[in-house]
């Protein structure tokens, strides 16, 4: 095998355990649970969000040089600095980081040890800062020792989901099975994963000689497609497991309680160890990869102020104290803001791809100008629960019946536009006001160059 395949496996394999965090064993096993024997369908609109995106997030960034700058360099700077910093903190201490720790608790350590959450994150995160502290050898750690042993729980515990299934499949207990795997695949936070995680992918393909544009291109595509690959075949078999229990499990376990039981179902007593170790190599990697890429932006981007030994530090801390409130807590926050921010992110993904066949930056503008405008609208509907718990717990009754009017109101506007139904109600308004702002500029550009024109060839005349 030669040098450059070598290379290939390892990162590949390594952002694939990245990527394959709480949200990727939380979510398909509740997806195939809710979708029953449409599961196939809910398993594709997954794969948009939670795999096709991630591989175009990485193959983005790559042709971007792998900096987070060129990225939204055809934005507005102050938007640019705001996006990058804001999906930061999302995949990092606000969501992703402390969510691996609260689901390691809630599927590992408090159904085999029954430790409190303060001293199981606690040691997660004291796991974490050893290995991020050294950042230059994050990857080859995580590709070369935890990523076999993650293959391989999660292989035991498909393949024991395929050869002696729970039961069969139900029909579905959810409408719009496509949506909500499309949705669900929000969750994963892959897509803003991608674009973080590929400056740490980049950066080590670059240490080991592959410093040319178009073969650092190409090794970032094939370490994309390796882990995304991976990805796609994980996903798969978990929403199968999830489908073959929806007959067998209550439909009122929460989204832990349901791969916990279903492992306990394939595995028996010792389903629960062998999960255990799946979520736990899953989290802590995932935890690892996120906290060293957010400790190097922060520390690059406040370098007059802050080193990235606390940068990694003052992350950990964080992290660990919303660990603490819990998983479904977490997603519950979560949801609202990733509704908002994913759709902006896909189309900055997509634009990026094609950046050299757009002709002017107006039509980036327009773009992301659209997909906002939508996306806060998806938001808003997204936190009604939310809202509602907090308004009940301050008794503001009366106010409930006008935010009540102001979902529904919402609600109808989205209904009308084309695509809403498979999570694409943003994408005409995207479209339409990218074409006009960048045509636009492209006319006003051909009528003031105009006159300048005709009063030259005036000049010459006289």
């Amino acid at each position: 095998m030669s040098k450059k395949t070598t290379d290939i496996i390892v990162i590949g394999f390594a952002l694939f355990a990245m990527f394959l965090g709480a949200g990727n064993l939380i979510f398909p096993p509740t997806l195939g649970h809710l979708s029953g024997k449409d599961w196939i369908f809910s398993l594709l609109g997954f794969l948009v969000t939670g795999v096709g995106m991630p591989v175009l997030g990485i193959i983005s960034m790559g042709k971007c040089g792998g900096q987070l700058s060129n990225f939204t360099k055809n934005i507005n700077q102050l938007f640019g600095t705001f996006f990058i910093i804001f999906v930061m903190l999302i995949i990092g201490p606000l969501f992703a980081i402390p969510r691996t720790a609260a689901t390691t608790y809630e599927i590992a350590i408090r159904p085999n040890f029954g430790i409190s959450s303060v001293l199981s994150s606690f040691i997660f995160f004291a796991i974490t800062l050893f290995f991020v502290l050294t950042p230059n050898n994050v990857i080859d750690r995580v590709g070369k020792f935890l990523t076999p042993a993650l293959i391989a729980v999660l292989g035991l515990l498909v393949i024991k989901g395929f050869v002696t299934p729970i039961g069969r499949p139900s029909d579905p207990s959810v409408d719009k099975i496509f949506l909500r795997g499309f949705k669900e695949g929000y969750q994963t936070m892959d897509a803003l994963g991608s674009m973080i995680l590929a400056t740490i992918v980049i950066s080590s393909i670059t240490a080991k000689g592959y410093t040319e544009k178009k073969s650092l291109l190409k090794m970032t595509i094939w370490t994309g497609l390796i882990a995304c690959i991976g990805l796609g075949i994980v996903y798969g078999g978990l929403v199968y497991v999830g489908a073959t229990g929806s007959a067998v499990l209550s439909d009122n376990l929460s989204r832990t309680e349901i791969v916990v039981q279903s492992s306990e179902i394939l595995w028996g007593r010792g389903g629960r160890i062998v999960l255990g170790l799946a979520i736990g190599l899953a989290c802590l990697t995932t935890s690892i990869g996120l906290t060293a890429t957010a400790g190097e932006y922060f520390s690059k981007r406040f370098k007059d102020d802050i080193s990235y030994r606390a940068t990694v530090i003052i992350i950990c801390v964080v992290s660990f104290f919303l660990s603490n409130f819990g998983v479904d807590n977490i997603i519950s926050i979560a949801g609202p803001i990733l509704e908002i921010i994913y759709p902006v992110a896909i189309v900055l993904i997509v634009l990026n791809l094609f950046a050299e066949f757009i002709p002017n930056k107006y039509f980036f503008h327009g773009a992301v100008i659209g997909t906002l405008s939508i996306s806060i609208l998806q938001g808003w509907v997204a936190a009604q629960e939310l809202i509602n718990n907090l308004l009940i717990k301050l008794e503001a009754f009366p106010a409930m019946d006008q935010v009540g009017m102001s979902f529904n109101t919402t609600i109808n506007v989205l209904k009308t536009l084309p695509f809403e139904g498979i999570g694409f109600p943003w994408l005409l308004p995207a479209l339409g006001l990218s074409l006009l702002l960048g045509f636009g500029y492209i006319i006003m550009q051909k009528t003031e160059k105009a006159p300048s024109m005709k009063s030259e060839s005036q000049k010459k005349d006289e």
